[in-house]
């Protein structure tokens, strides 16, 4: 069985966070860990989330700042973020410090959240099976050199 993958939600709107987590963990193959502000987030790093959801307006270390924090950490780590604020100057500035996508609460941020975590989960997916298509096919392709090699010694 697959291990979960590791989601943490950063929100300091509880009845956000926990409606989140609610929708998000219908399903199993995810596993949430919440927190209030960036930086418990920082503190739990080491937990080694797939992807971090991640308020803008948090009190204390904003959006912006616990961003850059987990970058400079992992920059592996997706992170979306979720926030009320519209100006597109804020979301430029986020996507170039690394954001994956810059999603707003306002409508349907929700079905956004779940097609982005989605989204991007498919797409590691991919890449991993790509990677390990591309050793597969070098290991072959070493095998196949080594037994021309041996056939020619042993035919000699």
């Amino acid at each position: 069985m697959k291990k979960p993958k590791q989601i943490f939600i950063v929100e300091d709107n509880e009845i956000y966070s926990t409606m989140l987590d609610y929708i998000l963990s219908k399903d199993s193959i995810y596993h949430f860990v919440s927190f209030k502000s960036g930086e418990e987030c920082l503190k739990n790093l080491y937990l080694n989330p797939d992807i971090i959801i991640l308020d803008y307006g948090l009190p204390g270390m904003n959006g912006y700042t616990t961003l850059q924090e987990i970058k400079k950490y992992n920059s592996n780590i997706h992170v979306v973020i979720l926030t009320s604020n519209q100006d597109m100057k804020v979301a430029v500035e986020l996507l170039k410090a690394g954001a994956d996508d810059y999603i707003l609460k306002q409508g349907h941020g929700e079905a956004q959240i779940i097609e982005k975590v989605e989204a991007i989960l498919s797409k590691d997916e991919s890449e991993r099976n790509k990677g390990m298509g591309m050793k597969k096919k070098l290991f072959y392709c070493i095998l196949i050199i080594t037994l021309i090699i041996l056939g020619f010694i042993f035919y000699k």
